[in-house]
């Protein structure tokens, strides 16, 4: 007997447990989601549009959720292929200096976007500059992308923790409804003193 209600109050201590960590879990996720897009509206950013005839359903709303996000990383790429004639920073060679005005290294004719060969040192032609001015346009927008990247992974693990709190919550609940009607039984089924 004295075996059983130290189960049966074991089992409702843990079901206890239980619905506090899926009730934290909750909180956890909540806080997280608002604070991502506290800090996504912060920048004051507004989601662009991806071109002038498909300018997307979010263009012109506040970035400040996932899908604003989403929709802004779509218009950085439409932009950013546009801007550099469909290649990506990696389709990109460079060639340049750091400073982008001459050449690092001897360059041979295929590996110019001129067609021409040039030494290290010399100044970049005009189309080599352009390519290299194209390939800093593709980078930062790859920056920009992963940023709000992370900030969709943000959100989506928000979203996760806090219902996977709402699941532990609920096993909590389960568990003890479980631990209370079984804890009646005994008392029922266990014979006067």
């Amino acid at each position: 007997m004295e075996t059983m209600t130290k189960t049966g109050n074991s089992a409702k201590g843990l079901s206890v447990a239980v619905i506090i960590i899926g009730a934290l879990m909750l909180i956890a996720g909540c806080v997280v989601y608002g604070i991502t897009s506290s800090q996504l509206a912060s920048q004051g950013i507004t989601v662009s549009a991806a071109s002038a005839d498909n300018p997307g359903s979010l263009a012109g709303k506040p970035l400040n959720g996932p899908f604003e996000a989403l929709a802004q990383i779509n218009a950085i790429q439409t932009h950013m292929l546009k801007a550099t004639d469909g290649k990506t920073y990696a389709q990109l060679g460079n060639v340049a200096t750091s400073d982008g005005k001459t050449y690092s290294s001897n360059v041979s004719l295929t590996a110019s976007t001129d067609g021409q060969a040039h030494s290290a040192g010399e100044a970049l032609s005009a189309q080599d500059t352009a390519t290299y001015k194209a390939r800093s346009t593709a980078q930062t927008a790859s920056f920009l992308q992963a940023s709000l990247f992370l900030s969709v992974l943000a959100f989506g693990v928000s979203v996760f923790i806090a219902l996977m709190g709402v699941v532990v919550g609920l096993i909590g609940i389960n568990l003890h409804v479980i631990a209370k009607r079984d804890s009646t039984r005994q008392t029922a089924a266990s014979p006067a003193v």
